[in-house]
């Protein structure tokens, strides 16, 4: 059993019930989740007249969500930096899809991309926090680039005429995963950070998109949006090495935007049936999914941080 006293504003007690359920995973040996924050999307503050939605943040039940972005605009696919302080994001506040990266505490937002041309999209800031990829057609099409977190020495990684989109790091930053139009239909792909070494990872179902690695190299697998069996989108997970696939949603209309905890042993994403959308948590097998209670609106893209 602990012995700690612990101590904060008593009007928070769900403070206290976090730390220390957080302390009582350290006993087994796994990271916990009950203090980390989920980023997502929403338009329940939208304008009339307006595609508006905005950047959240809530604990990982759903609870204290609180507004990132300020902007009246279209803010979409949050990412956050491994220290909890940043988050990545598209923002079109200036007309122009362009990555920016807000710092939650001060409250400020810096333009990555706007003065590269182009549209970006699909931010994802690598496991070092020094690094960022997204996807941009700077040069004419969509494809995957890397620079330095401030946005700086911009590297483009594909070139082949195809959309390459949504890339993700894996957990030693040595190789990315992306989606790719290049075999007919958008299938998941790994390179290394040079942009060589290209294989094609999924073979199953007619769209594969959205990937996710694992932040956990304990089990080398990636989560994604598949059209599977139907024509609703569900989440599946993919082994790495066997390419075994694995279907973690069925029936609970399209499944969305699968995003892993830090720990790799949970994961969110986002569910829609009959335009309500509303993010859930799953273990990574599947097992057990729980629907947040996340508030009004059309609740989606969820990214779990620290």
């Amino acid at each position: 059993m602990l012995a700690k006293r612990y101590s904060g504003p008593a009007d928070n007690p769900r403070v206290f019930a976090h730390q220390a359920s957080d302390d009582v995973m350290t006993l087994t040996q796994y990271r916990g989740v009950a203090r980390t924050k989920i980023a997502f999307v929403s338009d329940r503050d939208r304008v009339p007249g307006r595609a508006t939605k905005e950047i959240y943040i809530m604990d990982y039940d759903g609870y204290n969500p609180r507004r990132v972005t300020v902007n009246r605009s279209l803010n979409i696919l949050p990412n956050w930096s491994p220290d909890g302080r940043s988050l990545a994001y598209v923002s079109y506040r200036r007309g122009n899809p362009d990555v920016f990266v807000a710092s939650i505490y001060e409250g400020r937002s810096a333009d990555l991309t706007g003065d590269k041309g182009g549209a970006a999209f699909a931010p994802a800031i690598s496991p070092d926090g020094k690094r960022i990829a997204y996807a941009s057609s700077r040069a004419g099409n969509m494809d995957i680039w890397v620079a330095n977190i401030d946005g700086s020495s911009p590297r483009r990684l594909t070139s082949t005429g195809a959309l390459d989109t949504a890339p993700t790091w894996s957990p030693t930053g040595q190789e990315i995963a992306f989606t790719s139009g290049r075999s007919g239909s958008p299938q998941i792909y790994v390179m290394d950070t040079e942009g060589l070494n290209v294989r094609r990872l999924t073979n199953v179902g007619s769209w594969n998109d959205a990937p996710a690695w694992n932040p956990s190299k304990q089990f080398g697998e990636i989560a994604y949006t598949a059209r599977l069996e139907n024509r609703t989108f569900d989440i599946a997970v993919i082994d790495i090495a066997t390419r075994q696939v694995r279907q973690l949603t069925q029936g609970r209309g399209s499944c969305e935007y699968p995003s892993w905890a830090p720990s790799g042993r949970h994961l969110t994403f986002a569910c829609g049936r009959g335009g309500k959308w509303q993010i859930a948590v799953a273990d990574r097998l599947g097992q057990t999914i729980t629907m947040l209670p996340a508030g009004p609106g059309k609740n989606e893209q969820p990214d779990w941080g620290p």
